[in-house]
């Protein structure tokens, strides 16, 4: 989880530093890390065009997105984290037949 949170501030430097350009893309990588849970950021972000104005006057495609993979992506890294470390303890702790 806290890979993810530091891959989420990087991408959020990129983002703020990249001037002009297609900005929006850099949130690609979280469709790829975060899914399934990441086709939730689809519908809002990808329909509406980017703000002129640049990414921190743009909610659906910065503060959203943002939001969304800060709370919901790390959330879910959590839970797989959770799961994983749980499967492997349940693995050793179990006793030979």
């Amino acid at each position: 989880m806290v890979v993810h949170l530091l891959l989420l501030a990087v991408t959020v430097t990129l983002i703020l530093g990249s001037g002009d350009g297609p900005w929006a893309q850099h949130w690609f990588i979280f469709l790829a890390l975060d899914f399934p849970v990441s086709l939730g950021v689809i519908p809002v972000a990808w329909v509406v065009p980017e703000s002129p104005a640049g990414p921190l006057s743009d909610l659906s495609n910065f503060w959203w997105p943002l939001a969304y993979h800060a709370i919901v992506g790390s959330g879910w890294w959590y839970i797989v984290g959770w799961a994983l470390a749980r499967r492997l303890g349940r693995g050793r702790t179990q006793p030979t037949p």
